[in-house]
């Protein structure tokens, strides 16, 4: 069994969490514009958010982020996170029950 799925998986959902952080320690930056990662096949992208910036009282545009959905693809990631080092950890144990058996 290999486990270089799991490993990319692992680095992609890195990078969507890095992602989710910014996009929220950036939440009351006015102009700044969110970020979504997006996948293909087995990599991410990040590209910029397409939703219209809203202006506050003082006429500034603020943050495009949505921070429900960012704290919600967060928690998702975290459950993500583990069923991947489960796969990981259950190879390992197999391997060395195989390699124990060789002996």
């Amino acid at each position: 069994m290999n486990v270089d799925a799991n490993l990319r998986s692992i680095n992609n959902i890195a990078t969507t969490q890095q992602v989710s952080a910014n996009n929220i320690a950036n939440t009351q930056t006015n102009d700044f514009q969110a970020s979504r990662v997006v996948q293909t096949t087995d990599k991410v992208t990040i590209s910029a958010e397409a939703r219209i910036a809203a202006q506050n009282s003082a006429g500034e545009t603020m943050s495009t982020t949505d921070v429900a959905q960012d704290v919600v693809q967060m928690s998702a990631n975290e459950s993500f996170l583990s069923a991947n080092v489960k796969v990981i950890q259950t190879q390992d144990q197999m391997d060395q029950a195989l390699f124990s058996i060789k002996k």
